[in-house]
């Protein structure tokens, strides 16, 4: 057991303290890796007609609104819906689905969105959505996505 006292000095140093708002608070949902279940890669490259995985937080895919789902988005802007019988694992933390077999190699924007709230129980109004740029194919040298396809890292409350 613990017990505080509060003394002069504590009261002075509440009365100093601000408080600063910096923002608004990021959305908890977040990818933070990749892999390809046929080559075991991480580099965010993914095999036409396998299966690929993301790991992160807040991935789980449920919703009635029409924009709930997986989608993969070419560079030329077609856009392909993964239809849910594609999808193996569905959990809040890791998400695994089979990439389309008749999708060509080449970059794409990989978006999750979903209304999946705290828990099973509660869904969000408005569906939330998280991105992450993968190449279906072999992922080009040289560091990786570049393009803004941080998959939300910078959401990640953990970080």
């Amino acid at each position: 057991v613990v017990n505080f006292n509060v003394g002069a000095d504590l009261r002075e140093a509440i009365k100093a303290t601000t408080v600063g708002i910096i923002g608004e608070k990021g959305s908890a949902m977040y990818i933070g890796g990749v892999q390809d279940a046929s080559t075991r890669a991480q580099d965010a490259s993914a095999t036409a007609g396998r299966a690929f995985t993301l790991t992160g937080g807040k991935l789980k895919v449920v919703g009635t609104d029409p924009s709930v789902g997986i989608t993969l988005k070419s560079s030329s802007g077609k856009e392909t819906k993964v239809a849910e019988d594609l999808w193996v694992t569905n959990d809040p933390s890791k998400l695994t689905f089979i990439i389309p077999a008749d999708l060509a190699d080449g970059t794409y924007e990989l978006k999750v969105t979903t209304q999946f709230g705290s828990n099973s129980k509660t869904m969000l109004k408005v569906p939330r959505s998280v991105m992450k740029t993968i190449y279906i194919g072999t992922a080009p040298s040289g560091g990786g996505s570049s393009s803004g396809g941080d998959g939300g890292l910078d959401e990640n409350p953990l970080g």
